[in-house]
């Protein structure tokens, strides 16, 4: 795992940057918008950003302070944690109406939730091999690109959050 060592930190960092511009972006947009349907729909797609970068932050931190092992440990972990953010947020965000049909990002909500439910499957699926083959190149290097993956994700949810597509 040595060699993934500067990958680790400069993930344990963005991750963390990220997750505070998360936060200052989502009070700049729900202050601007009175509408509450509008901050429901914004606040369910960053709660969901926000754990894929807490999954990001702690499996790099864990994985930093221990080895293959810790890796899969804190992968099995957070897959688990994210699976389970994910069955809670996929209601609410159906009740906030992210899924209607008039939804101008119905595709794209239906997209992040499935791309959650997916992402977090395969982390798992990963760890667990992990876990049963720590010393493993190949799995250690799919794991690793989960969290590239997350990271994509997390900031499509980042900049849908914001809104500024569709700011003028």
């Amino acid at each position: 795992m040595a060699r993934y060592d500067n990958f680790f930190i400069a993930s344990a960092g963005a991750s963390a940057a990220i997750l505070g511009l998360l936060v200052v972006a989502v009070s700049v947009v729900n202050a601007d918008d009175a509408n509450p349907t509008t901050r429901e729909l914004r606040t369910v797609l960053a709660g969901s950003a926000f754990v894929i970068l807490v999954d990001i932050f702690v499996v790099s931190i864990v994985t930093l302070a221990g080895g293959s092992l810790d890796f899969a440990l804190s992968s099995l972990t957070m897959a688990t944690i994210g699976l389970f953010a994910t069955r809670r947020l996929i209601p609410r965000a159906q009740r906030a109406g992210n899924f209607s049909r008039s939804s101008r990002s119905r595709n794209l909500n239906l997209a992040f939730a499935t791309l959650s439910v997916v992402s977090y499957s395969v982390q798992l699926g990963l760890a667990i091999a992990l876990l049963a083959n720590s010393e493993n190149a190949a799995l250690q290097r799919a794991l690793v690109l989960v969290i590239v993956a997350f990271y994509g994700s997390a900031i499509g949810r980042t900049w849908e959050v914001t809104g500024i597509n569709r700011r003028g």
